[in-house]
């Protein structure tokens, strides 16, 4: 069977005919040629981008992107620390929210 990965998330209300297709396709997470043939050389890739693939590692999350910014808010800002919010529209309002 020929894996052709082309999502991993879907986007807003405008998603195409054809990333409405590549979602038919069930995907396994837990499968070699997905977590080590796709997400690891994401990772991979990602680490590079930013410096160092020895000291730095990612994390793929799944979900639009509100969730991501939440994770990162929830993760890397403490409820002593300020942070400065570009409110500029529908996301910056959201981000605000959050």
């Amino acid at each position: 069977m020929k894996n052709n990965y082309l999502l991993l998330t879907p986007g807003p209300l405008s998603t195409s005919k054809t990333v409405k297709e590549a979602m038919l396709q069930n995907w396994c997470t837990w499968d070699d040629d997905y977590n080590i043939g796709i997400v690891e050389k994401i990772r991979t890739q990602l680490c590079s981008l930013a410096g160092s693939t020895e000291l730095l590692t990612a994390t793929l999350m799944q979900g639009n992107g509100t969730a991501s910014v939440e994770a990162a808010l929830g993760t890397f800002i403490s409820k002593r620390d300020t942070l400065l919010v570009i409110n500029n529209g529908a996301y910056g309002a959201r981000i605000k929210q959050i």
